[in-house]
């Protein structure tokens, strides 16, 4: 195990904070993200040897808060005491020697006062042309970040010169994290990313409570860290609607993917729910819409939903409402649906130089036979340059080949592709085929070989 865990990748985000500091004009830079998703660690890994302060906010009486920016704001020989945000503000501009402020949690801010957005707004707007200093602001309230920064009566939309949502750790990225802490079998590593996906803080908790059996020691024990946390971040972040998204979100979780589905399980209209799917995806970033491969985003009716955070997946599908931990068929059934999209990052990282143009998966009637229908599933379609990709995932006890692979060239007719079509079998426990021209094959031990040389 390692006694504390290291920092890694974010080298592009890194370099766009340096970027931003790189001047001698003032400057405003804005970091959300979903709750657990490294953003302050991220800025403080910024910060190290710069001049800087930082504060988090915790929302309490706002004379406190003023007290907390007091401390931070202090030097070896004064220490200025503040009665509002809007003094300690005007202190930062006016009289402090650091250059960079960093207040982490902003959103806790319009807890201890609405009208604080507005004081920096002001502030802004007096110091930005003749000063050189930089606010940093970091949250996990996304809708809220929103509310601030981003909508176009935002009380500081527009004034942030760099503004990043910072997303989950790439698979080569977690995968380095996995090897560090000590679990060297192929097949865990992709298990544990099914169920973690690319959250470092998860990752953090691995380290300490050890790599063996992290399923009942993260969200069955007794003291479990993470038996909560479905809950704990929808509340958070939607507050009080909470009810109604947690019920969209447990619905979807549940296998109900199309809007049909979803009104029918929550008593609502399909209009009605509409608003909030389109808020989930776009503002929370919390569920994806997706169409089969070839359709129109915005013009097909055939869309359907699933959650994009692989922990939320797996909390409500295994840790809602249980009280014992999942059965391994139960373990091996969820897996096997994140493996699917887990098989196309990889496969579109793995093609990355033949220029990938799409990637996704289809389903829909194919005509497997002269006038023979029947519904079919594609689950990785990778479309490059020179040929498109047709792949099967299977996470199953059994060896797979050409019996998967006849099935998947039946309903690849369905694609019409004009471009040359290869074939990919991704399988938990390896094949019963030989690799071909035309043929990928990938089990546990290649892809960790894969992604080993895409690392390097």
């Amino acid at each position: 195990m390692l006694d504390n865990m290291k920092f890694y990748d974010r080298e592009s985000e890194l370099a766009a904070l340096e970027k931003a500091c790189s001047g001698k004009s003032a400057e405003m830079i804005v970091i959300s993200g979903r709750r657990r998703v490294g953003k302050t660690r991220l800025v403080d890994e910024f910060l190290k040897g710069k001049d800087a302060v930082k504060i988090l906010v915790v929302p309490k009486e706002e004379k406190q808060v003023a007290a907390d920016f007091a401390e931070v704001l202090k030097d070896e020989i004064y220490t200025p005491t503040f009665n509002s945000v809007k003094e300690a503000l005007s202190y930062f501009f006016t009289k402090s020697k650091r250059r960079i402020l960093y207040i982490d949690e902003f959103p806790n801010l319009v807890e201890v006062n609405k009208s604080i957005p507005y004081e920096f707004q002001s502030a802004w707007e007096t110091h930005k042309g003749s000063s050189s200093k930089i606010l940093i602001f970091s949250g996990s309230y996304v809708r809220m970040m929103n509310k601030i920064f981003t909508r176009q009566k935002a009380p500081l939309f527009s004034r942030a010169g760099y503004s990043m949502m910072l997303q989950s750790l790439p698979f080569k990225v977690v995968w380095k994290m996995q090897t560090d802490l000590g679990v060297e079998n192929a097949t865990e590593k992709i298990r544990n990313f099914c169920i973690f996906g690319g959250i470092p803080f998860y990752f953090e908790l691995m380290e300490k409570r050890g790599t063996q059996d992290v399923v009942n020691a993260l969200f069955f024990d007794v003291a479990a860290p993470l038996k909560e946390e479905g809950q704990n971040i929808l509340r958070q972040e939607f507050g009080a609607s909470y009810k109604k998204y947690f019920s969209i979100i447990e619905a979807i979780g549940a296998g109900l993917v199309a809007p049909s589905e979803l009104a029918n399980r929550l008593g609502t209209k399909q209009t009605t729910l509409s608003k909030y799917l389109a808020a989930l995806q776009r503002d929370f970033q919390m569920i994806d819409r997706t169409v089969p491969f070839g359709q129109s985003l915005t013009r097909s009716k055939k869309g359907i939903y699933s959650l994009k955070d692989n922990l939320t997946s797996f909390w409500f599908a295994n840790v809602y409402g249980k009280t014992q931990p999942p059965s391994e068929k139960e373990l091996n059934d969820f897996v096997s649906k994140r493996f699917e999209p887990f098989c196309r990052e990889f496969l579109a990282e793995y093609l990355n130089n033949e220029k990938i143009i799409k990637v996704g998966r289809w389903w829909g009637s194919a005509e497997i036979a002269p006038r023979v229908f029947e519904q079919r599933e594609i689950d990785v379609i990778a479309e490059t340059r020179e040929h498109v990709y047709v792949g099967e995932c299977k996470w199953t006890a059994e060896k797979i080949g050409q019996a998967e692979l006849n099935h998947l060239k039946e309903s690849a007719k369905a694609l019409k592709a004009k471009k040359p079509l290869k074939w990919v079998l991704f399988s938990k426990n390896g094949f019963n085929i030989n690799e071909t021209g035309d043929t990928l094959l990938f089990d546990p031990e290649r892809i960790e070989k894969e992604i080993k040389r895409l690392s390097s």
